[in-house]
């Protein structure tokens, strides 16, 4: 009888283990941020979303915003963004945040992509009621197979001009709210969910206050500042996560939920030049995006490599003045949007690729007092040097926390800017988005495309070397 007992107190304790392994759901987040229009890694990223489906029943798909901008096969395509759309919804995304680069597709572009996406796009800090653009969902309820409810809140940066990182003129109309206070305001939704995840564009500095500041989100998956955080990073109890950039690596979010409750959570990054295999349909769709030999088009040649922000911004600049036949030049580093153009021919779409977002020049008449103050405001922007010039060359003095105290200017041979005016080209991104008086007045409006006057500048100069270019030094006081 003991023994019969002791086998039937055994069976029980089984069935209970099973009972509890049975009430415990796993979810997994696919997750990838900061693609820029990258649609190479798509075959690979597609067989491993297609493994992990197979293999796990509740897997969603997660963007955490800039789709787009960076790749002129998706960017001059005859419809704007709309082969990464493509690709997304044959991947089946679950849903996506609103990137800064998002708006380079203008709110009419940015409208046809909600239409195009089998996905929703999710931001809740600004209004559009007043723009052409319309309005996305603030939050978005996903559920599992067991009825487990996610809750994702959107969020997009903005800079200190209050906007998101996007040329002003193509944000006209939509008022934006301070994200933090914004996303207090949707705390309610923490009891009407099961797990509450914010799908952010804020950055890695401002997931961390965002965790600091609100400890009811369980997890941010974020994006913007391109930081690969291979398992996450746990602040205040929340996981955040990120997943570098241009789809070099795959978020995998393991999430375990026992009587919906959070028991269990991790993250880990696939990096995709690991991966072999890859879905051959999204291969053969990528190829045929790819096969346009309008962008194969060779303009010149770099008789050295032409790297880093330095170089490339030189070449830039030299391109804005001998179009122009402007005294100085200055380009954003922002806007220098590659690493290198390698040794040997260089293609229209290499040039497409470092300056993608057709900002056009514009020009103005400044005293050296005036330009001192413009490259002062780039150097506050981010608290380093953000502006790459042409006729001159700069000393940025610092004192040992970075803090920029003084701004000297020289010209080409090494003699002082004379108290006089002299022609400046900017970009209208420049022009729109720095909060300067005198940038509001320019000379001259060129409608020149910045990325024709390189190539321009390129085919008339070429073979062209830039190497051991640097027009601005640090100087720590």
């Amino acid at each position: 009888m003991k023994k019969k007992l002791s086998v039937l107190f055994i069976l029980m304790l089984f069935l209970g283990v099973l009972v509890a392994q049975n009430d415990t759901v796993k979810i997994v987040i696919l997750h990838t941020n900061d693609m820029h229009a990258k649609i190479d890694n798509f075959p690979k990223i597609a067989y491993l979303v297609d493994s992990v489906r197979k293999n796990n029943e509740n897997v969603f798909l997660f963007s955490a915003g800039d789709c787009v901008t960076g790749n002129p096969i998706v960017d001059k395509y005859k419809v704007p963004g709309y082969p990464m759309f493509d690709l997304m919804n044959k991947l089946h995304y679950d849903i996506s945040a609103i990137g800064n680069h998002e708006f380079d597709l203008k709110q009419s572009g940015l409208n046809k992509a909600f239409e195009q996406a089998d996905f929703p796009f999710v931001c809740a800090n600004f209004d559009a009621k007043n723009a052409v653009l319309n309005q996305p969902k603030a939050f978005y309820m996903l559920k599992t197979n067991e009825g487990i409810k996610i809750g994702v809140l959107g969020l997009i940066q903005l800079d200190k001009n209050g906007l998101p990182a996007s040329n002003p003129k193509n944000l006209n109309g939509i008022n934006f709210f301070d994200p933090f206070k914004t996303a207090k305001k949707y705390e309610k939704y923490k009891d009407s969910v099961d797990i509450y995840i914010a799908l952010t564009h804020l950055g890695i500095d401002g997931d961390e206050k965002l965790a600091k500041k609100l400890d009811f989100f369980d997890i941010i998956i974020g994006g913007h500042t391109h930081t690969v955080l291979p398992n996450g990073e746990k602040v205040k109890g929340t996981l955040i996560v990120q997943a570098g950039s241009y789809l070099n690596y795959l978020g995998i979010l393991t999430i375990k939920i026992f009587n919906k409750k959070l028991v269990d959570i991790s993250d880990t990054l696939i990096n995709i030049k690991n991966v072999v295999k890859q879905d051959e349909q999204i291969a053969k769709i990528v190829n045929d995006y790819n096969n346009n030999p309008f962008f194969d088009e060779v303009i010149g040649q770099a008789q050295d490599s032409i790297v880093g922000k330095d170089e490339l911004g030189a070449m830039m600049t030299d391109a804005m003045r001998d179009t122009l036949h402007c005294d100085i030049a200055f380009q954003n580093i922002g806007g220098i949007r590659i690493h290198e153009i390698p040794t040997g021919n260089i293609t229209r779409k290499k040039i497409l690729e470092l300056s993608p977002f057709g900002n056009t020049f514009v020009v103005y008449s400044l005293k050296p007092k005036q330009i001192k103050k413009l490259i002062t405001y780039a150097y506050n922007l981010e608290g380093k040097n953000e502006i790459q010039p042409s006729g001159l060359q700069i000393v940025l003095n610092t004192d040992k926390n970075n803090n920029l105290k003084s701004v000297e200017l020289f010209d080409e041979n090494g003699r002082s800017l004379e108290n006089k005016e002299y022609t400046v080209a900017i970009n209208d991104y420049m022009a729109a988005a720095y909060q300067l008086k005198f940038l509001k007045n320019p000379q001259k409006k060129t409608g020149i495309v910045d990325a024709e006057a390189t190539m321009n500048f390129i085919r008339k100069n070429s073979p062209i070397n830039y190497k051991g270019a640097k027009r601005v030094k640090i100087n720590k006081l």
